[in-house]
């Protein structure tokens, strides 16, 4: 993914050439194929370039089409023909030919802050008013493309890579203790705002920022329509409207030339890859498109590589199986490429895949977020019909699917959860561990409490609750985060059709039974473009733990760190915590190993401080 980055002299002072030099040049690695400088009076912007074969991008950005608006960040729009029409129509001159950074400056001509929720694709940016002095960042609905702001004495600045701008003259390099605590004590934070350091936020997916006269605001600028389930005449409506707004979601992300996809053994990857073939087969005969499958072999007998083969022999898509024959938990990550603390054991694995996926195409598919919607759960659905007195689609929809499935489908209503609570009431009480430093946990503590504000409120959606409210949450841009370049440091950019916000729209409006019980819908789209097993094939988590299988095997197990990082004293009692380590009966869980997660971090961050 290219690189970018942005200042704004909030008292008034120049920009530094001098600084956007050093910085393009920290920024190389995001973007190999071009840079650009670029100041004016109190802001100033720089970007690299990775050329990704796709078309409308723009290699130099900031940009501007009048002098006075300007934009730069990583913008691939979606609905194009549909923007720019509408465009026209209010006096911008737009075309499909138009590139994405243009058509988002006319759209900001033409609705102002509007244009945000009228924008569709993976974006995130800044937009400078020269003549008002005031920036206005974005970042697109499912979080595709990072975003990270900082403000400091006299100076705000946003990039799409988090760890550039600790290092920017009046921005703290602090650690944030509240990030810390939530990563000892859960891995990744769920508060969609906080980073590692404290000076520096994310901006959370579908929000926007407004920077002026000293003032900072961030909103939320788009929540998904609730709108009337769809009530089609006939079954195979659902399957048509599904294949056009699936098809044309993936055709929108395949860039020219070669593309990679992720393809698992199961159901999203799979369709992605038949989308892909419908959309362009000359591609797959010409060898353009590959797929590319993660083996856990030799460590257990891992089914998916061969599921996955079986649907790249049908699709006559090139393949190839990716295979670590060490397959062990990183033991010691001299200089992890990670800007934050990662739970990932294997990391070093998960980056060799990424290399060996890049070296075919810059641009890889992949099928994350086809559980959303398409793994409903059938009680809102009912209660909905019985709110309207609609006890007659309820027997019918049941009846066609027991009669159809041989089976009820899942009703999702929450009782076992509901009942393990009132049965056990203790496993729902977070308890702080004994390792961490008592100090810290008390502060900590208060912290929350004082803190604590009201949650953003989201409308109750009354067929798919669950799924909005996943939806609205940023998890997907947490996921595809860890995947951006920033953390990887590999020239790789996803995409990901099944959160489109076309297909999402479409989704949230089907009626849960029959088509969202275990992804009816995808089956049955895909009857005659996949191979018959896969379409039977039931969504099945990995099939074993890798890192239960090394500890199992003795091929690895995890041993305390006798020189651990000396900040990590702040927030943990080592010795009691590698007390804990030793003394664990068993197989030793993900979540006892934060602490040593944490310190491997803070080492590397020492190391570069020169702290011995």
């Amino acid at each position: 993914m290219s690189g970018f980055f942005g200042i704004v002299r909030t008292d008034g002072a120049p920009v530094d050439p001098a600084l956007l030099e050093r910085v393009s040049r920290n920024l190389e690695f995001r973007g190999p194929d071009g840079n650009h400088v670029w100041v004016k009076e109190n802001f100033g912007a720089c970007s690299t370039f990775l050329e990704t074969g796709t078309l409308h991008q723009t290699r130099n950005l900031p940009l501007s089409i009048d002098g006075r608006y300007w934009v730069i960040g990583e913008i691939r729009l979606d609905g194009r023909r549909e923007l720019a029409a509408e465009l026209r129509e209010k006096g911008e001159q737009a075309t499909e030919e138009t590139p994405d950074a243009e058509l988002v400056l006319r759209s900001w001509r033409a609705w102002g802050r509007a244009s945000f929720g009228k924008i569709l694709g993976d974006f995130s940016f800044g937009l400078w008013d020269a003549a008002c002095g005031f920036l206005y960042c974005a970042r697109d609905f499912a979080g595709a493309r990072p975003f990270y702001y900082a403000r400091g004495q006299g100076v705000f600045c946003f990039s799409n890579t988090l760890s550039l701008l600790p290092g920017i003259p009046g921005i703290a390099d602090e650690i944030d203790e509240r990030f810390v605590y939530d990563f000892l004590l859960n891995g990744p934070t769920e508060d969609p705002e906080l980073t590692v350091w404290r000076s520096v936020r994310r901006l959370p997916p579908a929000h926007r920022i407004y920077v002026a006269n000293g003032k900072l605001e961030v909103r939320r600028f788009l929540h998904l329509p609730i709108e009337e389930p769809l009530n089609l005449k006939q079954p195979q409506e659902y399957v048509d409207a599904f294949r056009e707004i699936f098809e044309r979601a993936v055709a929108d992300r395949l860039p020219q030339g070669k593309s990679s996809f992720y393809l698992s053994g199961g159901l999203d990857s799979s369709s992605v890859c038949a989308m892909a073939k419908c959309a362009a087969p000359q591609r797959v005969l010409s060898g353009e498109f590959k797929a590319f499958t993660v083996s856990w072999r030799p460590l257990f007998d891992d089914p998916e590589p061969e599921c996955a083969r079986n649907t790249a022999n049908y699709l006559g898509l090139d393949h190839e199986i990716v295979q670590d024959d060490r397959s062990l938990p990183d033991e010691e990550a001299a200089a992890p490429p990670s800007p934050e603390p990662t739970a990932e054991l294997f990391l070093e694995s998960a980056l060799q895949f990424y290399r060996v996926v890049a070296e075919h195409s810059r641009v890889v598919l992949s099928g994350d977020g086809g559980d959303n919607v398409l793994t409903g759960r059938a009680w809102p659905f009912l209660k909905y019909l019985w709110a309207r007195g609609d006890w007659s689609g309820i027997l019918r929809k049941l009846s066609t699917y027991v009669l159809q499935t041989g089976r009820m489908p899942h009703l999702g209503g929450g009782f076992r959860t509901r009942l393990r609570v009132w049965t056990h009431p203790s496993e729902t009480q977070n308890t702080v561990p004994a390792w961490l430093n008592e100090d810290f946990a008390r502060r900590m503590q208060m912290d929350l409490q004082n803190s604590a504000g009201p949650k953003e409120s989201l409308p109750a959606h009354p067929v798919h609750p669950f799924a909005y409210q996943g939806l609205h949450s940023g998890f997907w841009g947490g996921v595809l985060e860890e995947e951006d370049a920033g953390w990887t440091r590999v020239n790789l950019e996803t995409r990901a059709p099944f959160l489109d916000l076309r297909l999402l729209r479409f989704l949230l409006r089907l009626p849960p039974v029959p088509w969202c019980m275990h992804k009816e819908l995808t089956r049955r789209a895909m009857i005659g473009r996949l191979p018959v097993d896969i379409l039977k094939r039931r969504k099945t988590p990995l099939l074993q733990d890798p890192l239960e299988v090394c500890q199992r095997t003795r091929r690895w197990r995890p041993t305390s760190n006798k020189n651990p990082a000396k900040a990590i004293s702040k927030f943990v009692k080592w010795d009691s915590w590698t007390a804990t380590l030793e003394n664990s009966k068993g197989l030793v869980s993900r979540e006892i190993l934060y602490p040593l997660f944490l310190s491997r971090w803070l080492k590397v961050v020492e190391n570069a401080m020169g702290i011995q």
